[in-house]
């Protein structure tokens, strides 16, 4: 039986922005499809969960072949995401109630992880198993900022962050973590396009709750590892971001033995 890696995605696609303005978004169809395909060529199962059990939204943006190789690749991922997402979604709280089954989690980016990802208790849950158990923890672009679950009252800080306020975290599990997210340059960049400033940035967030960001040039790849921690910065960094999480899986006892 091929060991199995619980993916974890948003089931939302409206960002709120400032003044009341929402921005569409979803996932990024490479950071999850590139990512996830080269998974299964290695032979892992996949289980895909959203909060609500619903097929998780792609972000437009992202349905183009300039984020692939060639027109080739494109075409490859985006047929396996949507045979992939075609098939069971289930619920994020039916996974975290069953756990043990899993070698990793993996959670691609999009804007949408900072949407209800990162004040959802039940991705608390899963993180904390992970967490415990050291094992791989991968999350590439936005995905990072879903991270901020894994602490008491991350509903609070999330609205102190959208309210424009400094937050405090609470028992947050990856204080004194390193890790890369989408750059605050890089983000402001992207905001141009949006019908509002956005309420806050991915990396401030995680810096305010004690982890050290260690972000790259803008839109090259960068991918940072720290324990159990696989973190990619950007849609750049989907290769190296799966090769990374591969070695991680190689290395770690359980999913070896899985």
């Amino acid at each position: 039986m091929n060991a199995k890696i619980l993916v974890v995605m948003s089931s939302e696609s409206a960002l709120p922005l400032q003044g009341g303005q929402t921005h569409t978004t979803g996932f990024y169809l490479n950071e999850f499809g590139v990512p996830a395909h080269r998974l299964v060529q290695k032979g892992y199962d996949l289980t895909v969960t959203t909060p609500r059990g619903n097929r998780p939204p792609l972000d437009p943006g992202s349905d183009a072949a300039s984020f692939f190789k060639d027109e080739a690749e494109y075409q490859q991922i985006k047929t396996f995401v949507d045979q992939t997402l075609s098939g069971p979604i289930i619920k994020l709280s039916d996974a975290a109630a069953n756990l043990d089954e899993y070698v990793a989690v993996f959670l691609p980016g999009g804007h949408a992880p900072m949407i209800e990802l990162m004040r959802d208790p039940d991705l608390r849950r899963v993180l904390a198993h992970f967490h415990a158990r050291a094992l791989p923890t991968a999350l590439i672009c936005h995905a990072p900022v879903a991270l901020l679950a894994a602490q008491d009252d991350a509903a609070a800080y999330q609205d102190t962050l959208q309210s424009g306020g400094t937050p405090t975290a609470q028992a947050f599990l990856y204080g004194g973590y390193k890790a890369t997210v989408f750059s605050t340059p890089e983000e402001k960049e992207a905001e141009s396009g949006f019908e509002a400033p956005m309420l806050y940035y991915p990396a401030d967030a995680l810096t305010a709750a004690g982890m050290t960001i260690q972000n790259g040039a803008k839109w090259s790849s960068h991918v940072t590892r720290d324990r159990e921690l696989i973190t990619g910065q950007n849609p750049m960094s989907d290769e190296e971001f799966v090769a990374v999480f591969l070695k991680a899986l190689e290395e770690s006892p359980v999913a070896a033995g899985a």
